[in-house]
């Protein structure tokens, strides 16, 4: 027996095939790969997140709900109110939606055109959603100005549309207050819009601009004077002045030599008639300075009228989308195709700012949030 094992390891060791069944390696099971266990995580994963997507749709159509009570609502646009809200908390569900997208690049063919566009589009939804609108940044612009007077430079901060309310939550009209307070400036005007269907208390809503530390001059704008939007306007001009803000619809005061004059929405008031009672025939004898709602004010303005006009009302777009914004949306907010930055106007300078918050949807798309601080010289 010895002899024959000796000879059979004699014959495997010289690589002959005698009785090749006992030298044969035992039949091994065929276990999943890494790989393939890898892949039924993330599919897992993925599914979890979508799922995640489609149940806060649904939770934000419970919130929308509960949002919409104690608001300023204009009469018949309940549904509608609803629906923006409902977008307003239903957005987050992008979140979840682009870590499954990306999960789905990583399974095989995972990187097609279109699973790359799909991704691209909720990157797109997020940041305009959820980012860009919660921004806020600050422009400051020198502005040479041919007035009547010599006069000390005049450092003033612009903001308009605000739109407290409907998207435009507490915290942002607090942090917006607390960056007006840390700039350099001599005043701070509101050139209309402060609120979007907001909350019926306007006193609690706006406290936070009792605490600036300048002047306030403001004025009010379509959306605060039922143009549209509730009938909101007595009890928001007295929030406003509870709190220390100049609303100056139809009036005119004076300072640092300056005659600041204030006039009212053109859907909503009667700037036409506030013209006539305040500005006089001829060139004014004092820098003046213009404060509207609408740029297209403006162009009602006897010529030569005003050292310079500030307004907002276009929000520069919201949403810039290639072509259909300038064809499309902004024609709408002015006719003279004034839309952001300054322009030249029969009478006088005009600098329009793209304003606070927004309006219809809850989004902005290159048209960061910002505060304009204008260097009259």
């Amino acid at each position: 027996m010895g002899c024959i094992m000796g000879r059979t390891a004699c014959a495997v060791g010289r690589g002959h095939n005698a009785w090749p069944s006992v030298m044969t390696a035992p039949p091994t099971m065929h276990r999943p790969s890494f790989s393939a266990h890898s892949c039924a995580r993330i599919a897992r994963v993925r599914n979890a997140l979508l799922g995640l997507g489609w149940v806060w749709l649904a939770l934000a159509a419970v919130l929308a709900w509960l949002d919409r009570e104690g608001r300023w609502i204009e009469s018949g646009r309940e549904a509608v109110v609803l629906f923006k809200l409902w977008i307003f908390w239903a957005v987050w569900a992008v979140l979840p939606w682009c870590g499954a997208a990306l999960l789905g690049l990583r399974e095989g063919a995972g990187r097609s055109v279109l699973r790359l566009a799909w991704l691209g589009a909720l990157v797109l939804v997020a940041y305009s959603g959820l980012v860009e609108p919660r921004l806020l940044t600050v422009h400051e612009h020198r502005l040479r100005l041919q007035t009547p007077l010599q006069l000390p430079p005049l450092r003033l901060a612009l903001v308009a549309d605000v739109h407290a309310g409907l998207f435009v939550r507490g915290w942002q009209v607090e942090r917006l207050v607390d960056r007006l307070n840390a700039l350099d400036v001599d005043a701070v005007m509101v050139a209309g819009d402060w609120t979007y269907e907001p909350p019926r208390d306007l006193h609690a809503l706006l406290q936070p601009f009792s605490r600036l530390r300048h002047p306030v001059w403001g004025v009010l704008g379509n959306h605060d004077t039922g143009a549209p939007g509730p009938p909101l306007a007595k009890a928001l001009r007295q929030a406003l002045q509870d709190h220390g803000v100049q609303v100056l619809d139809g009036r005119r005061l004076l300072a640092e030599g300056w005659e600041v004059v204030g006039l009212s929405d053109r859907w909503g008031g009667d700037p036409l008639s506030e013209m006539a009672r305040l500005l006089p025939p001829g060139a004014p004898a004092t820098p003046r300075l213009v404060l509207a709602h609408q740029p297209d004010t403006a162009a009602l303005l006897p010529a030569g009228s005003a050292s310079l006009v500030v307004s907002g009302h276009t929000h520069g777009g919201q949403i810039m989308l290639p072509w259909v914004t300038r064809q499309r949306v902004l024609p709408g907010m002015s006719a003279q195709g004034w839309f952001e930055g300054l322009y030249a106007t029969r009478a006088g300078p005009l600098f329009v700012t793209a304003g606070i918050g927004t309006i219809g949807l809850p989004a902005r798309l290159a048209v960061v949030p910002r505060i304009d601080v204008l260097l009259l010289e």
